[in-house]
């Protein structure tokens, strides 16, 4: 009987150290899970495994997040989570074996992404597939700058290269037998296209880093009339080139700015407005206050810009009616420059106009930084 109870006693103590033993494995395993659960949920792409059936075995937040779906998703079938076709064939191409790359759009509210979806197969019926979503809207989006730029550079380059051929040639064909005034004619125009194409280098590569984000700004109280008094006098020889006259109003406000940016925006619109206003008028400069920015109107005498036109001559190169526009100097990127410069400070511009009573460029600027 002693005997007997004696194997029971070790029975059970090798029981409980079973038992512990076991419990200390599920808690390290416990743990294990915990920490790649955290790691994957700290992943800046989204994760996504399904098994044989098509199941959901593991689904990390980003894909939650890309997605708008809620997080637990595990256990159900892949057709109630999402309903992207793209998905569906990426994965069967993953459960027969093949690797795949989709890319797609995905809408959550007013924002779209594009989304690429990377899929593999992998040796198990439990997980028998993952996939990988990359959100590439970034990167599209700037691609996409990338070929606005070419295609920008390539067409409005052809027109001063063109002039600067010309020249070229008639000035080496003819070098002997120029006289002084036409050897200095065709200097002059070599120098005016050579001055066209530095312009529209500085001022492409200028819009693509605003465009891509690459532009950091310094902001700081800035007094919007200050300013304006100062651009105006910057441009005294032109303003008596063109007989203009400029009528500056309103009290000092201060906004929270880019000093250097709001020039650059506010000296391409008085350049504008003296440019297209024609000669001999009056341009009108007024700063105003609202509770929570400061406004500036600049009104010329010009033309006027139909209704139709005025969101466009916010785009890069576009001119109204380029035979009026033909001989006015400019790279055609003043305004689309303007535009993202006020949009960067949390800004607008708007424009006011009525063909034949000129136009008048509204711009609003926060006081205190977004």
């Amino acid at each position: 009987m002693f005997g007997f109870d004696t194997r029971i006693r070790k029975q059970l103590e090798a029981a409980e150290r079973a038992a512990e033993e076991l419990a200390s494995r599920v808690e390290v395993l416990q743990r294990q899970h915990s920490v790649d659960l955290q790691m994957l949920n700290g992943l800046g792409e989204g994760v996504l495994a399904v098994g044989r059936d098509q199941h959901v075995v593991l689904a990390n937040r980003r894909f939650a997040e890309l997605f708008a779906i809620p997080e637990n998703v595990v256990g159900k079938p892949l057709a109630e989570v999402v309903r992207v076709s793209q998905i569906f064939e990426g994965f069967d191409r993953a459960l027969d074996g093949q690797e795949s790359i989709e890319r797609f759009s995905v809408r959550s509210g007013v924002v779209e992404r594009k989304v690429e979806m990377r899929a593999l197969p992998l040796r198990s019926d439990e997980m028998a597939a993952v996939a990988l979503f990359i959100d590439v809207t970034t990167i599209e989006r700037l691609e996409q700058i990338r070929r606005n730029f070419i295609s920008d550079f390539s067409h409005e380059v052809r027109t001063p290269l063109a002039g600067l051929r010309s020249a070229v040639e008639t000035f080496e064909a003819n070098a002997e037998r120029l006289s002084a005034e036409e050897d200095h004619q065709l200097r002059r125009i070599m120098s005016r296209q050579l001055r066209r194409l530095e312009r529209l280098v500085d001022d492409l590569a200028e819009l693509s880093r605003i465009e891509s984000g690459d532009l950091t700004l310094e902001f700081r109280g800035v007094e919007l009339r200050h300013l304006i008094d100062d651009l105006v006098e910057d441009f005294a020889d032109q303003v008596a080139q063109h007989r203009v006259r400029f009528d500056i109003r309103g009290d000092p406000v201060s906004v929270c700015a880019d000093a250097l940016r709001m020039q650059q925006a506010f000296s391409n619109l008085l350049d504008n407005a003296i440019k297209y206003g024609g000669d001999d008028h009056q341009v009108t400069v007024e700063v105003d206050e609202e509770p929570d920015a400061g406004v500036v109107r600049i009104r010329d005498q010009g033309e006027g810009i139909p209704e139709s036109e005025r969101e466009k001559i916010f785009r890069r190169f576009y001119r109204i009616d380029k035979s009026r526009s033909q001989g006015i100097p400019g790279s055609g990127l003043g305004l689309s420059i303007t535009k993202h410069l006020i949009l960067r400070h949390h800004g607008s511009i708007d424009v006011e106009s009525e063909p034949g009573k000129g136009s008048t460029f509204i711009v609003r600027l926060p006081k205190k930084r977004a």
